[in-house]
């Protein structure tokens, strides 16, 4: 992990052993590869092995390095005393970054699928374009999701436009202060055609994991929808109004590529990923190759399969236009979380978060909240005993006629025995 000067941390990965040249000297060092760092830095380690000092004088920094002939030595002893110390997971990421394509973890520029072609959204028989109104959003909101509008302009996932279609934007702020760009689509999905969902159930493509296989990699491809090209008779659909809050100009903008929040958005990704992955051929050993949308396991029966297997399909990845998430990869491990579950030899149990998640839920207030809920534990039900029986008070809430919940003592007595099944699954 490499700690910045906010206090962020985040995952980072050592290339493999380079010679570079610095002056008349010529030595060896494993460079820090952080493709988001907005410049190169000379590190502290690569610092004292040169014996350099960084001098302030009348206003200037200078850098002076000695003439020296042992560097190359010294850093080659450096690398071998620091691969003996390395756990056997770091000695497994460093062998996949070895033999990575870089290019394959995400940064701030999303990939692009190199077999897509442009989607095509079709409205349904008889619909029009719909406007909804953008409502009002304060400054200090406007001003959080500036930069990302700015950047998604940049690298082409927006773009202006003059639209008859127009639904509302939802700047949301993060724990962290950051914020997250959300776009209400709820009118485009009801005026858009359907898509029959193909999209695997969890549990049932869980089921293709045999007892032998011990060893599981999983990616999560960074930005998945964003790799897929919008055809440009389609990206009207898609407009939004937006404020400068420097400016104060309004436009409309819209979007190039598949949106998130779009009904069909998972099932496209899902066959366009499935199409590519068809073609992927995977190195010698037993293994299986599991897809969920854009999450992806690897379990294979040796660590050394899976090793190779990681590392070819990293490499398909990335070759194919797909980005993957450095900080979320969990690589040859004999224990992974995958879609919320706990998975390793023969074993598929529920994840602690998933669980402690759904847990933590207070009691619904609305017809709507109480779906979310029991969407929720539905996903789960395979853990909870008599999961039908208990949820029948609860479904019994649900009325067309009233948006409000009227909470009965055999459904709060149900709420409750829910939790407390969840938890001791």
């Amino acid at each position: 992990m490499v700690k910045g000067a906010t206090g962020q941390s985040e995952r980072a990965y050592f290339c493999k052993p380079l010679k570079y040249k610095l002056g008349k000297q010529w030595g060896i060092h494993r460079f820090l590869y952080m493709p988001n760092a907005p410049s190169a830095l000379l590190g502290r380690d690569l610092l004292e092995q040169l014996d350099a000092k960084i001098i302030f004088k009348n206003g200037d920094i200078s850098l002076e390095v000695k003439d020296q002939q042992y560097v190359e030595l010294l850093s080659l002893m450096l690398i071998t005393k620091e691969l003996k110390t390395v756990s056997e997971e770091e000695k497994n990421f460093k062998k996949i970054m070895d033999q990575v394509f870089p290019g394959v973890w995400a940064s701030n520029i999303p990939g692009r699928a190199k077999n897509a072609v442009p989607i095509q959204i079709k409205l349904k028989k008889g619909e029009r374009a719909v406007r909804v109104k953008q409502y009002p959003l304060k400054k200090e909101d406007r001003e959080g999701i500036s930069p990302i509008i700015k950047n998604f302009l940049q690298i082409g996932l927006l773009k202006e436009c003059q639209s008859d279609f127009n639904t509302p934007i939802l700047p949301i702020k993060k724990p962290d202060g950051s914020y997250r760009l959300v776009q209400d689509l709820r009118a485009i999905n009801r005026v858009t055609e359907d898509l029959y969902p193909v999209v695997a159930n969890p549990y049932t493509l869980l089921t293709r994991l045999t007892p032998e296989l011990t060893w599981f990699t999983v990616l999560d491809l960074k930005d998945a929808f964003f790799c897929l090209p919008l055809h440009e008779a389609s990206q009207k659909i898609f407009a939004f109004e937006w404020e400068n809050p420097k400016t104060g100009r309004r436009n409309q903008l819209t979007w190039c590529v598949l949106p998130q929040g779009y009904k069909n958005s998972p099932t496209i990704f899902g066959e366009q990923l499935a199409k590519d992955l068809e073609s992927w051929e995977p190195p010698p050993g037993e293994g299986q190759l599991l897809q969920y949308v854009d999450d992806l396991l690897i379990a294979t029966q040796t660590q050394e399969t899976c090793v190779d297997w990681t590392v070819s399909l990293l490499n398909f990845l990335g070759l194919q236009g797909y980005r993957v998430s450095q900080k979320k990869a969990q690589m040859v491990r004999q224990t992974v979380i995958y879609l919320g579950y706990e998975v390793s030899a023969g074993q598929r149990t529920l994840g602690q978060d998933r669980k402690e998640a759904i847990c933590q839920t207070p009691r619904p207030q609305t017809v709507k909240e109480l779906r979310t809920f029991l969407g929720m534990t539905g996903w789960c039900r395979l853990w909870i005993y008599n999961y039908r029986l208990l949820v029948k008070p609860l479904y019994a809430l649900i009325t067309e006629e009233s948006r409000d919940l009227q909470w009965t003592k055999e459904a709060t007595q149900a709420f409750d025995q829910l939790k407390k099944a969840l938890m001791s699954a």
